[in-house]
């Protein structure tokens, strides 16, 4: 950063705030679904708290991840382990942009360190499992919300999704029957549903591109009462303005795309 700090993206409430937000973020805007069936609702699973705290002279840090898992053996550990390395990625990366140890006398002023202010990173997560009474699945939901000092914080998705019984890692693909045209079909359907609940904030080149048929365009999702849940993230699909957005999309309207375990 060469002596001048820059600003960096995405920032933190007051844990209390952003875990009473969290539901906000997670379901995006109300409305109403592709041809009256893919849904934008709130998760239907709890907060969950989590063990780590950091505050620096210039920054206050709040982490919250899982130390259990309903997944068993060396899988659960295996789970675990790649939750916890994501979690310290995430404070390593926000303290490196941070430069904290090396900032100048210009950079503090500059920043408004000297009169109180600090910089703040947030994660707090949810759990869903899927389907309801013997769970297959269990997705760890984390909202990362990052403040650098900039014009505004922001926030992004990153989920985990796991196979209850054979311990795998489940990307979007993962879901779906070999063969099956699972990219096409989740672009359309999120495509329209965005359209209908963003209204004027839509802009089309925003959402085109963030609904194209590319996996990465769809790999922060999870199951959870009979849908697929697809998160995107603000300037994902739409201007920061609209804010985050889920996009729910009931297993029917996947039928004969979708493996037989995970509908």
């Amino acid at each position: 950063m060469n002596g001048m700090k820059r600003n960096s993206w995405l920032t933190l409430l007051a844990l209390v705030v952003v875990l009473g937000g969290l539901m906000w973020y997670v379901s995006g805007a109300s409305g109403g679904g592709a041809s009256g069936s893919v849904s934008t609702t709130t998760v239907s699973s709890i907060p969950v708290t989590g063990p780590y705290v950091e505050h620096g002279q210039y920054y206050d840090i709040a982490a919250n991840y899982p130390t259990t898992t309903p997944m068993r053996g060396n899988a659960g550990q295996a789970a675990l382990e790649r939750i916890r390395s994501f979690i310290q990625n995430q404070i390593a990366q926000f303290k490196a942009q941070g430069n904290f140890a090396n900032l100048t006398p210009q950079d503090i002023k500059m920043m408004g360190y000297a009169s109180g202010k600090k910089e703040s990173l947030d994660i707090a997560y949810l759990i869903s499992t899927s389907p309801a009474g013997t769970p297959r699945t269990v997705s760890y939901i984390f909202t990362i919300y990052e403040d650098t000092l900039g014009a505004h914080g922001n926030t992004f998705f990153r989920t985990f999704t796991f196979d209850l019984k054979t311990g795998q890692e489940l990307s979007i693909g993962d879901l779906f029957a070999p063969g099956q045209p699972y990219l096409a079909t989740l672009s359309s359907l999120t495509r329209t549903n965005l359209t209908q609940n963003l209204g004027p904030n839509t802009n089309p080149q925003m959402l085109d591109s963030g609904t194209a048929p590319d996996e990465k365009n769809f790999q922060n999702f999870f199951l959870d009462n009979g849908t697929l849940a697809i998160l995107f993230a603000p300037y994902d699909v739409a201007p920061y303005a609209a804010g985050p957005q889920t996009v729910r999309i009931p297993f029917s309207d996947l039928a004969g795309l979708l493996q037989p375990q995970y509908r």
